[in-house]
């Protein structure tokens, strides 16, 4: 029959079920790997339990967060105290809390099959592991500064991405680095939502983060030079416009792209964009499945 003790895990503090196997110590269930396991080197626990109080509480979330991450990731974790180090110093590890906040969104991403999709987080108030947080207060400021960005909808402990979110999550779930995509729409929340359901995900799968130009009121309202609101039009490596229904204010943020030697790709409903300028040719489209297979072509 094989062993098993009651013991407390170093990073999480919670008391599980712990198995040894071979020259491991299996930690089962608790908050570092929920519904899995990690493994501690022989001889590693009393180097991390030596540890002082204020190096404890600086590291130890992070390494718990690293584990979960992994784990959820359907990777095995075998830890020596050697690894400490490894972990730690990792660029990969999150510092910012955009960055942090992505992990979250990730994590949303791989447990749900859809935008707008309830997700529990079980024991939420000590799941604050999931974006590498130190402690509950700033695992909830992360979920409300998401909330708040329109990526997430929280009630409770019940999250769920939105269409925006899940497009965010999507962009950084591929593992590889995305070009900056500026799309720019003409029609309301019904065509926005369209193409983030059929475009987005297909820029992303040809190597572009697609993101959905909002006017920034605050800037008007605050006389800023236009120079400064054009700025994002610069930074990106392809803009999308859809002139359908072209406003003088679209023309001026196509023609700041052009300057600024950005790639312009140009769409057009088949009953819309009846009065563009020479020379302007959108790529002209009955419905978003013609769209894709056109702003394919175009990329590939």
């Amino acid at each position: 029959m094989e062993h098993m003790e009651s013991k407390r895990c170093l990073f999480c503090d919670e008391l599980v079920q712990v198995k040894r196997k071979g020259s491991c110590e299996w930690y089962i269930g608790c908050i570092c790997a929920p519904g899995g396991a990690y493994g501690l080197r022989e001889g590693s626990f009393e180097p991390f339990r030596q540890l002082s109080y204020t190096e404890k509480r600086s590291t130890f979330p992070l390494i718990s967060a690293y584990i979960r991450e992994q784990n959820d990731n359907e990777e095995a974790v075998v830890l020596d105290f050697e690894d400490r180090i490894r972990i730690l110093q990792s660029p990969e590890l999150p510092v910012t809390s955009e960055d942090k906040g992505i992990r979250l969104l990730r994590y949303l991403h791989r447990h749900t099959s859809g935008p707008n999709e309830p997700l529990v987080i079980s024991q939420f108030a000590q799941s604050y592991n999931l974006t590498y947080s130190p402690n509950l207060q700033e695992f909830v400021y992360i979920t409300e500064k998401l909330k708040e960005e329109g990526f997430i909808e929280r009630i409770g402990s019940t999250l769920k991405l939105t269409e925006k979110g899940w497009v965010e999550a999507a962009a950084h779930a591929t593992g590889k680095v995305l070009k900056q995509c500026l799309v720019v729409l003409t029609g309301g929340e019904e065509e926005a939502r369209e193409w983030m359901d059929a475009i987005f995900p297909r820029l992303i799968q040809l190597g572009y983060a697609p993101k959905l130009h909002e006017e920034d009121r605050s800037a008007k309202l605050e006389m800023k030079p236009i120079e400064s609101v054009l700025q994002q039009f610069a930074r990106v490596k392809l803009l999308i416009a859809d002139v359908s229904e072209p406003s003088g204010e679209m023309w001026l943020r196509i023609g700041y792209a052009y300057g600024c030697e950005v790639p312009v790709i140009l769409t057009s409903r088949t009953n819309g964009g009846d009065e563009l300028p020479t020379g302007v040719r959108p790529h002209r489209y009955e419905d978003m499945n013609e769209l894709t297979g056109l702003l394919q072509k175009q990329l590939c």
